[in-house]
């Protein structure tokens, strides 16, 4: 709640969107709390006898209702994530090198630099370490059955940058610098919904330590590499339907295709 424009809350008219406005700034959120709650709306909008249509791109949000982890059992600790989401981005690390060494050398680039998975992966260990006869439950024989039909949108990189960087103006015009203000009035950079891409980069600003031209610069630049991640992440799911949306027709193919699979079930 309250964090509107720089998360691109800009949705469609007429069309019900479920699982908006769950968190204030403060409040962590994981993929598994994601998955316990897109499976209650799954499940009522079957008995609704209507199609769930899960939209986005943050490819572990979808993995995590198709295909769980077995650390998903482990609850979240809200009182050590609020005291790691406290530190800088080096001391986590180091904290989890020093606690996991072998999680640690395995993580790539993205990982190392993403707060919230270090802040997990942290957890994990120290719950792990704390519960020596812990085994984790085995969530996927739980797991409903799905029938799916997965689109991965996709383009030639240029045209998705270029589709970013307009996007990041209208966000700009649309008054990002006045909504970030206003909420640091009751939050803090340290609270998780500020330790995210479109808030982030615009710390240094705020605290007088750089320019609005080379925040804007990083946020791009984030936004850019984002969008590489979530391409690489996307593209490996099995059985999944390209769409390229730089093609005029696009929108006409998915139809059909989602038709003849509709009917089909």
């Amino acid at each position: 709640m309250g964090l509107n424009i720089g998360t691109g809350k800009d949705h469609p008219t007429g069309t019900p969107i479920h699982l908006v406005d769950l968190l204030t700034p403060h409040q962590s959120f994981s993929a598994a709390e994601f998955r316990t709650l897109a499976l209650q709306q799954i499940k009522r909008l079957w008995r609704l006898n209507k199609l769930p249509i899960v939209v986005g791109g943050t490819g572990q949000y979808v993995d995590a209702i198709l295909h769980p982890q077995e650390t998903y059992s482990v609850k979240p600790n809200p009182i050590l994530r609020k005291s790691l989401n406290r530190l800088p981005l080096a001391m986590l690390q180091n904290t989890l090198r020093l606690v996991d060494s072998p999680t640690y050398a395995a993580l790539n680039n993205s990982d190392l630099h993403n707060p919230h998975r270090l802040i997990r992966k942290i957890e994990l260990r120290l719950h792990n370490l704390s519960h020596p006869s812990f085994l984790p439950k085995i969530i996927s024989l739980k797991q409903p059955k799905f029938d799916t039909l997965h689109f991965v949108l996709t383009a030639p990189r240029p045209f998705l940058y270029q589709r970013i960087d307009r996007r990041l103006h209208q966000r700009l015009e649309r008054g990002l610098l006045d909504e970030i203000a206003e909420i640091l009035k009751d939050y803090s950079w340290s609270d998780p919904g500020l330790n995210t891409i479109a808030y982030q980069e615009f710390k240094p600003y705020f605290t007088h330590s750089a320019t609005l031209e080379s925040a804007l610069k990083h946020w791009q630049l984030d936004e850019h590499h984002y969008c590489k991640r979530q391409l690489t992440w996307l593209k490996r799911i099995k059985n999944a339907v390209l769409i390229d949306i730089s093609k005029k027709d696009y929108k006409k193919k998915m139809g059909k295709i989602a038709v003849n699979w509709y009917n089909c079930r």
